[in-house]
């Protein structure tokens, strides 16, 4: 599978190897050097914020009850944030946690408000 870099700048040379190291969090994978998601990834050193906030997502577009999540708010420097989503809060926290460990000039926040439904 081909990893496609979401920058404009910041590819990693060797993706394979450094996806061997990677961390499993849920669907999402997490190493030294990147965030990888859906055959695409975003490097660390790139990440400015990071933000979790609890969330619910609606399957199938529904108007019934939403399953609870947490989003995870990516801000890089583009014009659209990426938004991660984790059924767990402790998975959340990992995975910025790691971010943070990895690139200290990262500002975290969490939102502990739920949204209105």
């Amino acid at each position: 599978m081909a990893w496609t870099c979401i920058t404009k700048t910041g590819e990693i040379e060797d993706i394979r190897q450094d996806r061997r190291k990677a961390e499993h969090v849920e669907k999402y994978m997490i190493s030294e050097k990147a965030v990888y998601f859906e055959g695409k990834y975003l490097p660390i050193s790139r990440i400015r914020n990071a933000r979790i906030q609890p969330s619910f997502y609606y399957p199938n577009h529904s108007c019934g009850k939403g399953i609870p999540v947490f989003k995870i708010r990516l801000d890089y420097g583009e014009e659209r944030p990426l938004v991660l989503m984790t059924e767990r809060e402790s998975n959340a926290e990992r995975l910025v946690n790691k971010i943070c460990t990895i690139n200290l000039s990262v500002t975290a926040e969490k939102v502990t408000q739920n949204p209105a439904t």
